[in-house]
């Protein structure tokens, strides 16, 4: 009895052996799900499937980034303009505008071109009409025709002010960047009511603040909300917004949370290839040892 006991017992240990090993080999067989994307991978994905051009302009490097699906009868144009003490391919890489544009998902043509690094520096193209052509013709994409729009910060407001006299420019973004001459800026939103402005005031409080009272109809958003879909609805519309932030003057324009917000105040499509879904400050993390802006890029 006590010999048939253990050879049964015997025998349902190997059975159990046996259907371990065949369950593992039924396992290793079968395809392992991948983990989900996460938000940083979505972005880096969105930003290789879209075209990014650098060009070798005559005042200095121009970028141009159109996201995949993009459709130029209603696109938006927009340019952004760098601050000092940075360049055109610096704030590309360490501020990681392709990244935050694709965060944006909107359908648009970026463009960022080389401006003044410090305050007595030339502005490399006071003709934004010479940019937009440039870029046509280096890229072979036409720019987006639903609107023109410039954005700048900083010390961007010199070339942002020399253009001020061109008749595409429809929206004008200061990004901490009203250094004062706010009548200057004043006259152009008043030249016309199609033009629309948004004044991003901490720096340079002193100047959003002044401009902001003489606009009677001035949008006041105190603090930039932390999701995208706490951002008063008036604020898409409103022909002046100005928002207070609370942001130092640089994280404004490299955490992934104010750039990105202010493009989806634009009146502006999105589209639905990019990764409009995900969270405010959702970028990858810059890799160690600084970054190549020219990485990935066709050079023209």
């Amino acid at each position: 009895m006590h010999r048939r006991r253990s050879a049964l017992v015997a025998g349902l240990g190997l059975t159990a052996l046996a259907g371990l090993t065949w369950l593992g080999i039924a396992l290793a067989g079968d395809p392992v799900a991948a983990p989900p994307a996460t938000g940083p991978a979505l972005i880096g994905a969105a930003v290789t499937a879209g075209k990014h051009v650098r060009i070798d302009g005559p005042r200095g490097p121009i970028h141009a980034w159109i996201p995949a699906g993009y459709r130029a009868d209603t696109a938006a144009t927009i340019v952004y303009v760098h601050g000092y003490f940075d360049t055109a391919d610096t704030a590309w890489s360490a501020h990681q505008l392709p990244q935050q544009f694709a965060l944006s998902a909107l359908n648009a043509l970026f463009i960022v071109p080389e401006a003044p690094v410090a305050q007595k520096t030339p502005i490399n193209y006071p003709d934004l009409g010479e940019v937009l052509r440039l870029v046509e013709a280096e890229t072979g994409v036409l720019r987006g025709a639903a609107l023109t729009v410039a954005i700048g910060h900083s010390g961007a407001y010199r070339t942002l002010q020399a253009w001020l006299d061109e008749p595409l420019l429809d929206q004008l973004v200061m990004l901490d960047a009203l250094y004062g001459d706010e009548d200057v800026i004043l006259r152009w939103f008043e030249g016309s009511p199609r033009r629309r402005l948004i004044t991003v005031g901490q720096d340079t409080i002193l100047g959003t603040e002044s401009l902001a009272s003489k606009i009677a109809d001035t949008l006041l958003v105190d603090r930039f909300p932390p999701t995208w879909d706490t951002m008063p609805a008036e604020a898409r519309a409103a022909r002046h917004v100005y928002i207070r932030a609370q942001f130092a003057h640089m994280p404004l324009v490299s955490e992934g949370i104010a750039l990105p917000a202010l493009l989806r105040l634009l009146p502006v499509e999105l589209l639905a290839e990019q990764p409009w879904q995900l969270p405010l400050g959702s970028l990858p993390p810059l890799p160690d040892g600084g970054t190549d802006a020219s990485a990935g890029a066709v050079s023209r």
